[in-house]
């Protein structure tokens, strides 16, 4: 564990709920007034980048069974034909943005998430593949990817990912210890989980990400300590390292969990302390606040060029400027506008049915939003601030147009988080444990505001 003497008074003061920042502005401040004709305005705009290439999301909303620890939009929905209609609506949305989209067809990003994309029976799995093949062009040296649930992916699913074209593969792995697995509704076979991961090694994926939560009920140092240990030995090439966010009021589900059982603040933690040093002292390198990668992967190679990029898809270096999202509850940003689709499924599925988009709310970014954006982004990604390309890029000065927020500047530089340099700030490896506290300072819907909606916590 961290053994920095302030440590303890640096948690006590900024461990508190805070935006994730995986978008800005972040979603509780976008408008129920941006719909249907906004986001067609915005995809006809960005049919006019042929050139430029985009990355795609599709959501798999479904679940056999849901865990109770879950945070996402899903459903446990089980019938095959169930699935085979939803890749249907899909197909209708997917015509819909395709027709508004001209020429620009090049993607460069594709990505499954869900619920669970890999509970797909092969034959539906290939449709909705096929669904996008027709319309769009994936990249020769495109990111294909998609979540895994071990429990339900066989070999025989693997095989047929690899001769579609995928090359990254994430691991919902969240804990291996039994109980843990247990008490939060999963009951997920290590032995399993790690036959697994050495087939799709032996088929040759050199893209395999394992998802951990630090924070589930009973976890105990010890215990993740292990997990960490059985992780770093499997060598996977990108580790996400989550904060469960315990939220019953917003998550009925998550009631389930006993209370009791969780650990203390102070023990979560220790826990994400001791698992980071864990994966750093391993050779891991850091990415962004939670993530780790190996030293050689394009992430790492990406953040010391300063390059690297962040979209609701995750870290990336292959993140085109517009991406667009496909199915329930998912989120495009396009034309520097976010959209949100409806995050029911009968309501998602009427809407496309009628020829409208399903989209709900959204948000056209202003020039100060883009700011903001660029800013965080790059905080969040590179862990610097890059003054003299802020202020070249947005014909800005830097000092007199975050006046406001010096301040707070000053204050995260004599906790020692970070150190002021002639054309930029950078976090050092203590600010990077708050990296979010620091990205909250230039985050204009935080002052004065009243968003009356719960975060996770910081740390």
């Amino acid at each position: 564990m961290a053994d920095n003497s302030n440590l303890d008074k640096l948690l006590k003061k900024y461990d508190r709920p805070g935006p994730r920042y995986t978008s800005y502005p972040m979603v509780p401040v976008w408008k129920s007034d941006f719909g249907h004709e906004e986001y067609v305005r915005a995809l006809e705009n960005s049919s006019k980048k042929p050139d430029e290439p985009l990355s795609i999301y599709l959501h798999i909303p479904f679940c056999r069974q849901r865990c109770w620890f879950c945070g996402c939009n899903t459903t446990t929905l089980k019938k095959e034909g169930t699935h085979n209609s939803y890749l249907d609506i899909v197909d209708k949305e997917l015509n819909l943005a395709a027709d508004l989209l001209s020429k620009r067809r090049r993607v460069s990003q594709f990505h499954w998430g869900g619920g669970t994309p890999s509970c797909l029976s092969n034959e539906n799995t290939v449709k909705a593949f096929e669904i996008f093949s027709r319309k769009f062009k994936i990249a020769d040296n495109a990111e294909v990817s998609i979540e895994l649930d071990p429990r339900i992916t066989d070999e025989e699913r693997i095989q047929l990912l690899k001769s579609l074209g995928f090359n990254r593969l994430s691991f919902g792995v969240q804990d291996f210890n039994a109980d843990i697995q247990t008490a939060i509704g999963r009951n997920q076979d290590e032995k399993k989980t790690v036959e697994l991961y050495r087939y799709c090694r032996d088929e040759g994926f050199q893209g395999i990400n394992f998802d951990l939560i630090y924070g589930l009920p009973k976890q105990t140092l010890g215990l993740f300590k292990d997990t960490v240990r059985k992780t770093i030995d499997l060598g996977p090439d990108r580790i996400a390292l989550y904060n469960f966010a315990y939220l019953p009021d917003s998550k009925p589900h998550q009631r389930l969990i006993r209370s009791e059982d969780l650990p203390s603040p102070s023990e979560k933690i220790e826990l994400f302390l001791t698992a980071r040093e864990m994966f750093l002292e391993s050779g891991y390198k850091l990415i962004g606040m939670d993530h780790f990668v190996l030293p050689e992967d394009e992430l790492a190679i990406a953040q010391s060029e300063g390059r690297l990029r962040r979209n609701f898809m995750g870290y990336t270096v292959k993140a085109s400027e517009d991406w667009l999202g496909f199915g329930m509850s998912s989120i495009s940003y396009v034309d520097n506008s976010f959209a949100q689709n409806l995050s029911t499924l009968d309501l998602y599925q009427k809407k496309i049915e009628e020829g409208s988009f399903a989209v709900y709310r959204g948000m056209r970014l202003s020039e100060d939003d883009i700011i903001r954006q660029y800013l965080i982004a790059d905080l969040m990604c590179n862990f610097k601030i890059d003054i003299t390309e802020l202020e070249n890029k947005f014909k800005i000065t830097f000092n007199k147009y975050f006046g406001d927020t010096l301040e707070a500047l000053k204050i995260f530089q004599d906790d020692g988080l970070l150190i002021e340099e002639a054309d930029a700030y950078t976090l050092t490896d203590m600010g990077k444990i708050f990296i979010r506290n620091i990205a909250m300072a230039f985050d204009s819907y935080l002052k004065g505001n009243d968003l009356k909606v719960q975060f996770s916590r910081t740390v």
